[in-house]
């Protein structure tokens, strides 16, 4: 249960993100490059002080890199614009996307997967049901959940090779070096505590408990159980932001949370 424990706890820190991201004043690109560059800051004194240093093997990294930035580029920019636990559960449609990614790779899917899927699924219509019109927040939400689903179909590879310190590292690295023009054109606004804090909360420690679990867990599993995030991000924006949920959302949260006990069970 190492790899499902591993998730959860990461998926769960991640859920705060919005707490940070709406502390700091700019742009989404911006606000990732900060999100990346802090936590690798945080991950640079660790691998000094742990004398590990993480070296690319494979393209998977690569490609990794690549959807890692995407996703967060454009989760960001939801959280931005639409409700904080509706970006999260847009999120976190990977589990459908994963399916066929699975199915392509190999990977027999299990019967308790053709139950939890449609289960969350139906708990994330109900939770999108207040929105009549699409939007670009919700737009841009969609786009995070399929790149959400290449992340974990990346990390299960790249996870054969590398351990989860060196690819949370690269991942960072990657990431900083790529949004570092746009950040010193664009800069943003912010107190030092809320960026070092969006750094190693949900960033840092998650990625490294993400990339750890992923290696233990199916590919088919891992975004299924990695639902408790958007179901915890609902609740802090009821908490945190005032944002309340209609009686169908609330359903809907209920929904997701079955699914998540259906994939936990062995």
């Amino acid at each position: 249960m190492r790899g499902e424990t591993s998730i959860l706890i990461s998926a769960l820190l991640m859920s705060t993100v919005s707490i940070f991201v709406r502390n700091i004043e700019g742009d989404a690109v911006s606000i990732t490059f900060l999100r990346f560059s802090s936590a690798l800051l945080f991950l640079t004194i660790f691998s000094i002080l742990s004398k590990e240093f993480p070296a690319v093997r494979d393209r998977s990294l690569i490609y990794l890199g690549i959807v890692n930035v995407s996703t967060v580029v454009c989760y960001i920019s939801a959280i931005q614009t639409v409700q904080v636990g509706t970006a999260a559960l847009l999120l976190y449609m990977a589990p459908v996307y994963v399916l066929p990614i699975a199915a392509v790779t190999g990977e027999r899917i299990e019967r308790k997967t053709w139950i939890a899927v449609p289960l969350g699924i139906t708990g994330l219509y109900l939770m999108l049901s207040p929105y009549a019109e699409i939007s670009l927040g919700l737009v841009l939400g969609v786009l995070s959940g399929v790149s959400y689903a290449f992340v974990f179909f990346y990390s299960k590879r790249a996870r054969m090779k590398h351990s989860s310190f060196q690819i949370t590292f690269f991942n960072l690295a990657f990431g900083s070096a790529i949004l570092l023009p746009y950040f010193l054109f664009r800069g943003v606004s912010g107190s030092l505590p809320w960026i070092l804090g969006l750094g190693l909360v949900p960033t840092a420690i998650p990625f490294v408990l993400f990339a750890y679990g992923i290696k233990y867990v199916k590919v088919q599993r891992a975004p299924i159980l990695a639902l408790v995030e958007p179901l915890s991000a609902t609740f802090i924006g009821y908490i945190y932001f005032s944002e309340i949920l209609t009686a169908k959302q609330v359903i809907g949260a209920m929904l997701i949370f079955v699914s998540i006990i259906i994939a936990w069970r062995k």
